[in-house]
């Protein structure tokens, strides 16, 4: 699965930061494997099983949106955005992980409500969505 996982972490970093120019995400590449080999993907932390468990990107001057790609990591647990520049809506797709107990959006422009997909999520602890309409 590291495999599919780094697909999804590349589209991930493809819609935070469009431009391909935000530092922070400079140590995400194609050919990495932050679980398999432990390349180092700053802010990602993976699993006991070799999963990505936590995206970690607070503050970090991103300006692009959050991608349902977001959702083709399982064994996501934390998802860390708050303090950033991010636009568009919150994917419905987040509903899909099972074990996420913490998501934090706040402090970005995000649009829209907030899904009702997010119901689903009875892991979740922690939760900072500040939404703009």
């Amino acid at each position: 699965s590291g495999n599919a996982e780094t697909d999804a972490l590349m589209e991930i970093k493809a819609a935070l930061d469009p431009s391909g120019r935000a530092p922070a995400l400079a140590s995400w590449s194609r050919g990495g494997d932050p679980c398999g080999r432990g390349d180092y993907f700053e802010g990602v932390s993976c699993d006991a099983s070799g999963r990505v468990s936590v995206v970690s990107l607070q503050g970090r001057r991103l300006s692009g949106s959050v991608s349902p790609a977001v959702a083709m990591l399982p064994g996501l647990t934390g998802l860390y955005l708050h303090y950033n520049d991010l636009g568009g809506a919150i994917p419905r797709e987040l509903g899909d992980l099972p074990d996420l107990a913490e998501l934090y959006l706040g402090v970005n422009n995000l649009s829209g409500g907030i899904p009702v997909e997010l119901g689903r999520l009875h892991r979740l602890q922690g939760t900072v969505l500040t939404t703009v309409y």
